[in-house]
């Protein structure tokens, strides 16, 4: 049952990659991607622990590894991901979708500034407009509102007015 259940897996693993290259990287794509990974990680666990009489270690193994999972998608900057993999699609037949990058949040800005060169002449200036609006420094520092994402999108919006 866990080979056909990889069977199936892997179709959908597959559909998903076909849509990421037809239309681009989504923060949906990413985290459904990374969830059927984590998925195929738990099933390998559990058909080394459960059939071998060591059930009362898979609960902590699938723990531990959803645990992975986050903290490798929080070291990878999905946002940051997003820009820089779908940038490489300027030329595909679907284009990069300025309009979806532009409503991720400060982790995007950095990447998205140094992929404005490769836009579109429209697309260019449409993200520009969109970031100035978005990613100006505030006039009244508030400090609870600061994180360093925030710091870094100001500081690379500073640096490329």
């Amino acid at each position: 049952m866990i080979v056909l259940l990889f069977v199936i897996m892997f179709s959908a693993l597959y559909r998903m990659r076909l849509y990421q290259i037809e239309f681009g990287l989504t923060e949906l794509r990413l985290y459904t991607t990374a969830f059927m990974g984590w998925l195929a990680i738990v099933f390998v666990w559990f058909a080394l622990t459960v059939p071998r009489g060591k059930s009362d270690r898979f609960a902590f193994g699938a723990l531990a590894s959803a645990l992975l999972v986050l903290l490798a998608l929080n070291l990878l900057n999905p946002d940051d991901l997003i820009v820089r993999v779908n940038a490489g699609r300027a030329d595909t037949a679907n284009g990069f979708d300025a309009s979806y990058v532009v409503g991720l949040s400060a982790d995007a800005v950095p990447a998205l500034i140094t992929t404005l060169p490769a836009m579109q002449d429209e697309d260019r200036c449409a993200t520009a407009t969109q970031i100035i609006e978005r990613w100006s420094p505030p006039k009244n520092f508030d400090p609870l509102t600061w994180n360093w994402d925030r710091s870094q999108a100001w500081q690379a919006m500073n640096a490329n007015w």
